[in-house]
């Protein structure tokens, strides 16, 4: 029978590493484990503190503070829970928080550090969280490369280098992977070599002009990605083909969802083939980004954004909070959207509705509808454009 990676934790509590050998799925744990937020609790680069362990941390009494996300909150306490109480993690030391959040600079950056009871490390950086700030580097990768949150990542992992004696493991979720692949390319040649393997899951991809570099071919050997079946997030952007097929018990988007991968018998369960549904989202928007300048990649997300700060008159710093006023600024979206070409007009109205499902994993939640409701006004206002 599948389970889950906190099934895993659950079912692995009293093999060690030794017993049982650091994988993918202790990869994308960790990956998971880094979306909490540690401030005041895990010390950063800066200090000289030797961290804490999982059982210190979920002991902490500033626990509640570990989980600023309410849709994930209860999950993460589970997986936090089952990690912290075994014997296979309560002795993993949790250290060197970075967390670099700016607004001006669009930047969204974190990353933290897994040490083994054998020296052994795993670096694990953070996805994207729900902020606009975080979506908007996101989309800074269609026409720019590096983003702020890469230039930070390889950084990182050449101080961190410098303190582990053991191998080190690259891991992150989404964006996360990204910033593994990207920090694993780019660091310095004395943390490549303690560089054992890039775990990326369901991550975007590069410009294609990194995907072809000498460094990153020098690299992909050591890339291990793993994408669900209807996969909507790792295939975009330019991506090698070198990533394994794996089964989710969500359906559309929240395949992004790791809390809903399956596993059996301590590895994931291999999915068939990626959904058709996926393939054509992914290379329609694929295709455009390829063929359009990065002028007119900047301009689409200039215009995206210009929609949500035009319409964010509570200076709201995530989508959830900005999409309760959405319906009210329909009129506006549509006076914006109107005056731009048919073509990014399209991709955004697209992008809109598979940001809302993504951000949003609950299927009962509202901001989905929120959107298909604007997008009716919309309509409903571009065939009556007089009312």
């Amino acid at each position: 029978m599948a389970y889950s990676i906190i099934d895993y934790a659950i079912l692995n509590a009293h093999k060690d590493f030794d017993k049982l050998p650091f994988s993918k799925i202790d990869g994308l744990i960790f990956s998971q484990l880094a979306y909490l937020s540690y401030d005041n609790i895990v010390p950063n680069l800066k200090n000289r503190g030797k961290g804490l362990l999982l059982s210190e941390i979920a002991e902490t009494e500033n626990y509640e503070e570990l989980f600023p996300l309410e849709r994930t909150e209860e999950r993460n306490k589970k997986l936090l829970n089952a990690v912290a109480y075994s014997k296979r993690y309560g002795k993993i030391r949790v250290n060197y928080y970075e967390d670099i959040f700016d607004i001006e600079k669009d930047t969204q950056f974190c990353a933290i550090t897994f040490i083994l009871p054998n020296g052994d490390a795993c670096v694990a950086f953070r996805g994207t969280d729900s902020t606009i700030t975080g979506w908007k580097e996101n989309f800074n990768m269609l026409f720019t490369s590096p983003v702020a949150a890469q230039s930070l990542s390889a950084p990182y992992v050449d101080r961190v280098a410098k303190k582990i004696k053991g191998k080190i493991t690259l891991a992150g979720h989404s964006k996360g992977g990204n910033l593994a692949i990207y920090a694993g390319t780019m660091c310095s040649d004395v943390a490549k070599n303690k560089i054992v393997e890039i775990q990326s899951f369901d991550s975007p991809g590069f410009t294609k002009d990194f995907i072809e570099s000498a460094e990153h071919i020098k690299t992909e050997e050591k890339i291990a990605k793993y994408i669900p079946e209807e996969s909507m997030i790792g295939l975009l952007l330019n991506n090698r083909d070198n990533y394994r097929i794996i089964k989710s018990e969500g359906s559309g988007i929240l395949q992004h969802d790791p809390f809903l991968w399956l596993i059996e018998d301590n590895d994931f369960v291999n999915g068939e083939k990626l959904y058709m549904r996926s393939q054509f989202f992914d290379a329609t928007f694929n295709d455009w980004v390829n063929s359009a300048e990065p002028s007119q990649r900047e301009k689409f997300v200039e215009a995206l954004f210009e929609i949500i700060n035009s319409t964010n008159e509570d200076n709201a710093l995530t989508f959830t909070d900005w999409s309760n006023n959405l319906k009210e600024n329909s009129s506006l979206i549509y006076d914006i959207l109107k005056d731009l070409d048919p073509e990014t007009r399209s991709l955004i109205l697209k992008g809109f509705g598979n940001l809302f499902s993504t951000l949003n994993k609950n299927v009962k939640s509202t901001p989905k509808k929120l959107w298909a409701d604007v997008l009716q006004r919309i309509k409903d206002k571009t065939n009556n454009p007089e009312e």
